[in-house]
């Protein structure tokens, strides 16, 4: 059992140290930053490279270096330190730290001024900078572009060029005033050096403060699915070899670039610290060591690709990117156990004051509501059953006699809809003042309409409306005195003469009625 223990502890320990690496610590975290060609080999692209059709030679200007002056370009077969170092596929480029890494490079062919440069990536990536090591001289024109639509649309990251006014005349060459202004750069495109020189492109120079990272114009400029650089003019030194048949042995100006290295990270919108390959099917995903994989860990109960929606069921709050209060993002519905799909609704959001915005879909058990809280109609909740119990709507049980809407009833308290003159939670019975309940009474129930100088109170018996007579009084509404009794209301005895009499009272007057013997008295 010690020895299980001693194997298994580790396995454990590093899956705790992951879980750990995956949290942010804050609001915001964002992926290591990595070389976005590594591992990407058969994704990037060059519009022309010298000897894919086989053997071209090509020359150096004469003083730029000793001895042989002339070469060959081999590009049918890839690069190889020992069997083939005269190829200079577009793949040589990727950065490596390799002894021999300044003995390959990509190279054009001879004398094409237009030649392009495109890394195509398998989702969105957040970009950093560029970086172009030349071996030729620098371009003498040439921009970057960036595309967000996997090369669908373009736009310009910037201008490069020893002559602004001249190749680009439309552009500014001013200092720019913001990060998302396009101008033309013109550092980088001299004689000097003439090979080793370097084009630098930073997504946000330094120079400007940023202050909400995740504005659309900022992230409009850092995002990115494809790169692509176009050199548009060679430089030369005003000879006339260029306007010489493009295959002269002579030819001597061409792009070479012994590294370009695109910086930058997967896009997770702040809500991850680390990322796993995109598609498990893609080869060179799972070998290239060193490789910026671009599908997130998502963190803040986010997901996608990018960390850029709610996670299922997490919609009672709105989405966003990261930053402040990590519990805000995302957060769990709440349905009480009888929904397990939601949705965010921005109306609801703003009514409960940023409260809750998340609307249950699909109730179950006879539920309602956005949050499931009620039950459906002709349902109430059983006091004696809390709200997550699957068997807390019980059917209403209205009176029909007393009840209006076909038995509808409160769906928390089970209230029935009652008629005017009906009360209780069924509406089974007359209110005070009221009797006979009938369900073809309109109003349900009939006045007592007892007589206020007869009698005693206004409630009368809810079946036969009888009222409750004072002393002497009687009839159904209390509006008569009793047989011997005289005066109404305020009923005195008849006092009638000694004859055998009956006594009759109607209203304030009385009459005395002599009796006529019977034969059986």
């Amino acid at each position: 059992m010690i020895f299980i223990f001693i194997i298994f502890f580790p396995l454990a320990q590093l899956q705790h140290t992951q879980d750990h690496q995956d949290r942010c610590p804050g609001g915001s975290c964002s992926p290591q930053l990595g070389d976005l060609l590594v591992g990407r080999a058969a994704h990037i692209s060059a519009s022309s490279t010298c000897g894919l059709d086989g053997p071209e030679k090509y020359c150096i200007i004469g003083y730029l270096e000793e001895g042989q002056k002339c070469f060959i370009c081999d590009s049918r077969l890839p690069y190889d330190r020992y069997s083939n170092t005269n190829s200079h596929r577009i793949s040589n480029i990727i950065t490596t730290f390799d002894p021999d890494r300044k003995m390959k490079w990509w190279q054009s062919e001879n004398g094409v001024h237009q030649v392009s440069i495109r890394l195509d990536l398998e989702t969105v990536f957040q970009f950093s900078h560029l970086v172009l090591t030349f071996k030729s001289f620098r371009p003498a024109a040439m921009l970057v572009e960036r595309s967000k639509d996997f090369g669908q649309t373009w736009k310009v990251f910037r201008y490069f060029a020893e002559d602004c006014s001249l190749n680009f005349p439309s552009v500014s060459n001013e200092t720019a005033d913001s990060a998302d202004d396009i101008i033309c750069d013109s550092r980088y495109s001299g004689s000097e050096p003439s090979t080793g020189g370097e084009v630098v492109l930073k997504a946000l120079d330094p120079v400007y403060e940023i202050e909400n990272p995740y504005a659309p114009n900022i992230q409009d400029l850092i995002t990115l699915t494809n790169i692509r650089v176009n050199f548009t003019r060679l430089f030369t030194l005003g000879d006339t070899l260029l306007s010489r048949r493009r295959r002269n042995p002579q030819d001597k100006y061409y792009y070479a670039l012994y590294n370009m290295v695109v910086q930058g990270s997967c896009f997770c919108n702040g809500h991850a610290n680390r990322c796993t390959p995109v598609d498990g099917g893609r080869g060179d995903v799972f070998t290239q060591v060193g490789m910026v994989h671009g599908h997130c860990v998502c963190q803040h109960n986010t997901a996608g690709e990018n960390c850029e929606r709610c996670q299922d069921f997490h919609h009672d709050t709105p989405w966003r990117p990261g930053g402040g209060d990590a519990a805000d993002f995302c957060r769990r519905c709440n349905c009480h156990g009888h929904s397990d799909m939601c949705y965010f609704d921005a109306t609801r959001y703003e009514a409960t004051g940023g409260v809750s915005g998340g609307v249950c879909d699909n109730c179950r058990h006879d539920r309602t509501g956005p949050q499931c809280e009620r039950c459906r109609p002709f349902l109430y909740q059983d006091p004696q059953r809390t709200a997550d119990d699957p068997h807390a709507c019980i059917p209403c049980d209205c009176d029909p006699a007393g009840s209006l809407g076909d038995g509808l009833c409160d769906a928390l308290s089970g209230q029935c809809i009652c008629k005017q003159n009906v009360e209780g939670r069924r509406c089974s019975r007359c209110k005070p003042g009221f009797f006979n309940l009938r369900q073809d009474d309109a109003a349900g129930c009939k006045a007592c309409d007892c007589d206020p100088r007869g009698s005693v109170s206004e409630v009368c018996d809810q079946v036969r409306g009888q009222c409750a007579c004072r002393s002497k009084v009687t009839g159904r509404r209390c509006d008569q005195c009793q047989a011997g009794f005289w005066g109404f209301p305020f009923c005195r005895p008849c006092e009638c003469n000694r004859l055998e009499a009956d006594r009759w009272v109607h209203g304030s007057l009385f009459m005395c009625e002599q009796m006529r013997k019977e034969s059986d008295y």
